[in-house]
């Protein structure tokens, strides 16, 4: 196992459950989604659980009108899916944050993204930048 990995099952692998949120909605207006998607999701109270498996974080978040698996390979260039916008991703573990940035592949209709994922005390803190939105999601240990 990489040295990184043993810090990314130490600060982010098991269950959490989201708290609270700052600029959900606009974060998804940000990336184009329809006004019914983004009131339907601005009230869920998703549930997320992250492991570690072979080198590649795997992420399941399931809500009542929802369930999204993501793996996410380490320094390694991915396409990942999210409501028919395509992405090319790329995931690195930095100064005890993993970093998503993903860039659409068609960027004239999509905005870029990036995503930092991070434990802070007892919490697992989301942070998404996307156009000039900065959305901040708040989760506290399920388990």
């Amino acid at each position: 196992m990489v040295d990184y990995e043993l810090e990314i099952e130490k600060q982010l692998c098991g269950c959490w459950v989201l708290d609270r949120s700052e600029n959900f909605d606009e974060a998804l207006g940000e990336m184009g989604l329809n006004v019914v998607f983004r009131k339907l999701a601005s009230h869920a109270k998703p549930s997320m659980e992250i492991s570690l498996e072979d080198g590649k974080v795997k992420i399941n978040a399931k809500a009542a009108f929802f369930t999204q698996t993501m793996i996410l390979p380490i320094n390694e260039p991915y396409e990942q899916e999210f409501e028919g916008i395509k992405m090319k991703c790329l995931t690195r573990w930095e100064d005890n944050k993993l970093i998503t940035e993903a860039n659409p592949v068609e960027p004239d209709k999509h905005k870029a993204q990036k995503f930092h994922r991070e434990r802070v005390n007892d919490e697992l803190v989301q942070t998404m930048f996307i156009g000039d939105v900065v959305c901040t999601r708040w989760f506290k240990p399920q388990c």
